[in-house]
């Protein structure tokens, strides 16, 4: 690995409970490193099946959105380049109060890597037909009593703003704000029990001194590592130096494949579980993947 990047492991265990994580380390003002996301455009591939279709040197792939196993489709937004590969979705739900179907517009935790090494977590919703990214400093309300909330939009949302990241993936809830824990999962609509218990878990976060963390958390491995709480992971991506933080998809879809190996024991029985959307992390060198 290149010196800027650095990749650590461990078997210890947490609160009691075996445990095995593995975390990713790089600096982002390295101008060599590149990040990138990548989507299956309507399919899905492991992310060894992306890892083998990058050319360069790709130092790692780590899973990121949820997504639709109907469609494939991702449900949350994703950018490259500046360009948006996929936006935030909406939420059905049936209405438990009659046989009609709801739609709610939760805002979601996403990170976000802009020039010159910057990093960023924020609420994040896509504006419009142009689907436009916006951050906003506070999740919004999804309900107003027992009816969902109208879309966010810039006259119902102060402070809404522009965000503009030249790379993003979204995912949910927001775990670390400002150094100290701080989870919105009910306001992320992703505040079911099962969610916020022991799960294999992915997250990322960056330090005050522009340190990407990638972290991911084997689990449903009984005896072995039985994985994180939602507050155990807000709690690890502090002690692992974090100002902001954000947690993506987990259970079967984490997985973060690094130089051609695995490093967690995937959940699903199959392995590796294929997803829409990865992050990359390559590296400008001369030579191939190495």
């Amino acid at each position: 690995m290149p010196a800027s990047v650095k990749v650590f492991s461990t078997t210890d265990s947490l609160d009691g409970k075996p445990f095995k994580a593995y975390y990713l380390l790089a600096d982002l003002k390295d101008p060599k490193l590149e990040i990138e996301t990548r989507v299956g455009n309507g399919k899905r591939y492991t992310p060894k099946q992306y890892y083998d279709q990058e050319a360069g040197q790709v130092l790692a792939v780590v899973n990121t959105t949820f997504f639709s196993f109907a469609d494939n489709s991702n449900l949350n937004l994703v950018i490259n380049n500046g360009k948006v590969l996929a936006a935030q979705a909406s939420v059905k739900r049936k209405n438990p109060k009659g046989n009609d179907t709801l739609t709610y517009h939760p805002t979601t935790g996403a990170i976000g890597f802009f020039k010159k090494g910057r990093a960023d977590v924020a609420w994040a919703y896509t504006l419009g037909k142009k689907k436009k990214p916006v951050e906003l400093s506070a999740p919004y309300p999804t309900k107003i009593g027992d009816l969902p909330a109208p879309a966010p939009s810039k006259r119902n949302v102060p402070g809404m703003r522009r965000w503009k990241p030249r790379t993003a993936v979204a995912g949910g809830p927001v775990l670390v704000q400002n150094g100290q824990m701080h989870i919105t999962a009910e306001e992320e609509m992703r505040g079911g029990a099962s969610f916020r218990g022991l799960n294999p878990r992915t997250a990322m976060g960056y330090t005050p001194n522009n340190q990407l963390i990638i972290l991911v958390v084997e689990g449903r491995n009984k005896g072995v590592a039985e994985g994180a709480t939602l507050d155990q992971l807000a709690q690890l991506m502090i002690d692992l130096g974090s100002q902001e933080a954000v947690n993506l998809d987990g259970g079967g879809s984490s997985a973060l494949f690094i130089k051609g190996r695995d490093t967690i024991k995937p959940s699903d029985k199959e392995g590796q579980r294929p997803v829409p959307a990865v992050l990359v992390l390559k590296y400008k060198e001369s030579g191939g993947k190495k």
